[in-house]
């Protein structure tokens, strides 16, 4: 495929990395001379230095014949407006537009509810999809409370989720090997991938666990709870929480989200249905009295979360979460960390990116949400076809969570499991049948039925693997 990205900033090089790798045919434009120049020495791609949202500079670098539009320069407005004007003269481009404007984000999902549009950005402005990093952020450190901060959580829809954890010391997994772990009374998981010192890999029946390892474990949402007992040494609710960074939305959007939290209802991965007290510090007096007009069940603090006097005087040391999701990553990590050594029991931390995950695990952090490459998955599932549904990378982006729709046409299609060849370096994880609301675990003699939707772990950019479920890898407009 030809993808045309504007913007060669982190994400923008990033995203182009990752499609070179899978032998697309990318174009990066920048009007920054010397990042257009750091980034033409680090990627095989072709780099323009120009201004973005010139149809002009467009069709010299090839707009007519791409399959799709990336827009992911610092300026929302130039984002959308280049989408737009793409989508006038080349309406069969996908088109893809990054808006950090929460404002701008919300208003036209509002808008979108109101009118009943499932796409209002298409309807509006030409945009085939719209992502807010800071939603996408959100949903994550979302995901990751709700299991207690023991590890990341990824839902594949239905009833089912990826969730990925430590294996500590004293845990009756330790020193055991896959296949004998249903001699564990009450052991009924799936072990999908290990994280260790070598690297990550898929598991097998002789993979032996080790304390200290980390595992992706397929569990249903109803044994949560029985999960984390084998695997964490402490499950106590998350009951009192602290969140650091309101001067971000990434931050706000969490608070948002529990406020609208009912105790009694049951979250997808929640095992905790007590009721949670949230504590929001910032040092700005005047935002700390608009956080207190928006989320008046929480209690707002005004002062800096690391200064001794609030922690002591505030009993922040004895919190059991502390979520830091400020804009500053770094700042994220060295207040985790500090937080950590003074007594708070559990600490997420947002980051820039993955490659921070092995520095914040050996800071103490618990659970790292990497911003861009959550935005990075986010983008890849449009630009993987039109039966690829969602796209996860996990292990420091070496494997991918693949949820898709087997086509009509594919290499699998009407055959058993067992059957399909060259499935070495591939777990199917789950199959929903056509018709059926529910997803099961496979076995050998499970039929991959056109038009069922299947969930799959395979390397990072194993296309061939993918094309054999979901068929060609099209985008569909």
């Amino acid at each position: 495929m030809k993808i045309i990205i504007i913007g060669a900033g982190f994400t923008g090089g990033l995203l182009a990395k990752a499609l070179v790798a899978e032998g697309n045919n990318v174009v990066l434009i920048d009007n920054n001379a010397e990042l257009v120049r750091s980034v033409g020495d680090q990627l095989d791609c072709t780099v323009i230095e120009a201004d973005g949202n010139s149809i002009e500079t467009l069709e010299k670098a090839g707009i007519s014949s791409a399959d799709a539009l990336v827009a992911l320069t610092h300026n929302d407005e130039a984002n959308m407006i280049v989408c737009s004007l793409v989508d006038a003269i080349y309406p069969d481009i996908l088109k893809i537009a990054r808006v950090r404007n929460y404002d701008y984000y919300m208003r036209m999902m509002d808008v979108a509810k109101r009118i009943g549009a499932k796409d209002l950005s298409r309807a509006m402005l030409g945009i085939d999809h719209v992502i807010n990093p800071d939603v996408e952020a959100a949903g994550s450190m979302m995901r990751a409370m709700e299991i207690g901060a023991a590890g990341s959580a990824v839902e594949l829809g239905g009833d089912y989720g990826i969730v990925t954890l430590p294996v500590i010391e004293g845990s009756p997994i330790v020193g055991k090997k896959l296949r004998n772990l249903s001699e564990i009374e009450g052991w009924k998981f799936l072990i999908a991938f290990v994280e260790n010192e070598e690297g990550t890999f898929l598991a097998n029946g002789e993979t032996l666990l080790a304390a200290g390892d980390h595992i992706g474990v397929l569990v249903h949402k109803e044994s949560v709870a029985q999960l984390l007992k084998y695997t964490s040494a402490d499950t106590t609710p998350m009951n009192r929480i602290v969140i650091f960074g309101a001067d971000n939305i990434s931050a706000l959007t969490v608070a948002a989200q529990m406020e609208k939290i009912n105790p009694m209802k049951k979250r997808f991965f929640s095992f905790s249905r007590a009721k949670r007290e949230l504590i929001v510090i910032d040092k700005d007096l005047k935002r700390c009295n608009e956080l207190a007009e928006k989320f008046p069940e929480a209690r707002i603090l005004n002062g800096d979360i690391t200064d001794d006097g609030l922690i002591q005087g505030e009993g922040i040391c004895n919190c059991d979460l502390m979520v830091a999701a400020s804009g500053n990553y770094e700042r994220n990590l060295l207040t985790s960390a500090y937080l950590k050594l003074r007594g708070v029991k559990k600490v997420i931390s947002l980051t820039s990116d993955s490659a921070f995950d092995e520095i914040a695990g050996k800071l103490g952090v618990d659970v790292t949400v990497p911003m861009r490459d959550v935005v990075i998955d986010t983008i890849m599932s449009h630009l993987r076809g039109r039966n690829i549904k969602a796209v996860h990378s996990v292990g420091g982006r070496k494997f991918e969570i693949v949820s898709c729709e087997i086509s009509l046409y594919s290499k699998v299609a009407g055959k058993k499991l067992s059957e399909i060849k060259g499935l070495e370096n591939c777990l199917v994880l789950l199959v929903q049948q056509p018709g059926s609301e529910s997803r099961e675990v496979p076995c050998g003699n499970t039929v991959m039925t056109a038009g069922a939707r299947v969930v799959l772990i395979v390397p990072s950019g194993d296309l061939d693997t993918m094309k054999k479920f979901a068929g060609k890898t099209e985008i569909e407009v």
